[in-house]
């Protein structure tokens, strides 16, 4: 079947993040950091809960307070500003440009967190919404990636189908997913490399 859409993840490709890096422009120390790290990301269903939208911020803070409580300082500090290492990346416009003067539907999918994006978008990092035939951040929805329904979700809203779209995203679980969806799929570990993968399905631009 012909590809007629690319779908493209946020988070590490169109845009650089890294909760180490914004760690360090809070000035955590490596020992700081390595505690807050281990609070938050050795489970990531807490994460994954504010993107879902399902919780609120402050809710999910409290939680992990309360699992940490002698670090609790650090991880609201580090929750106020764990979007501070969210940047653009250079080529991302210009990708975005290129794929739709060639004809190709440009969408986003991505698992984000409300107060996330919109202080990505506040940093300039997410700069190519307008760019977009459509999106859907994962909280609009209260479904993640990579379950089925925030696929279905998307192409339900903007009249796609699933056969005619390459999934790229930099988590191989999602890009599986995608494809027992239906979907072509491209793990993301550059954009070179996506691009090469993108012209080897047939995607011309």
């Amino acid at each position: 079947m012909m590809i007629k859409n690319i779908i493209f993840d946020v988070g590490n490709v169109l845009i650089g993040w890294s909760p180490e890096v914004s760690m360090d422009i809070l000035g955590f120390t490596p020992e700081e950091k390595k505690a807050v790290m281990k609070a938050i990301f050795s489970d990531w269903s807490v994460w994954n809960e504010e993107d879902r939208g399902v919780k609120s911020h402050d809710e999910l803070v409290e939680f992990l307070v309360s699992q940490a409580p002698e670090i609790g300082d650090l991880i609201k500090r580090f929750y106020d500003g764990a979007v501070l290492s969210a940047s653009p990346r250079d080529y991302t416009r210009g990708w975005l440009k290129d794929l739709s003067t060639a004809g190709y539907g440009v969408y986003v999918l991505s698992n984000f967190g409300e107060r996330a994006q919109k202080r990505a978008v506040e940093l300039g990092a997410i700069n190519f919404l307008d760019l977009l035939d459509g999106y859907i951040f994962s909280y609009m929805i209260h479904e993640i990636k990579p379950d089925r329904a925030i696929f279905d979700a998307l192409a339900e809203k903007y009249g796609l189908n699933l056969g005619e779209c390459v999934f790229i995203d930099d988590r191989e679980d999602n890009v599986e997913a995608a494809k027992s969806y239906g979907m072509q799929g491209i793990v993301f570990t550059g954009y070179e490399d996506a691009c090469e993968k993108l012209r080897a399905l047939g995607v011309n631009f």
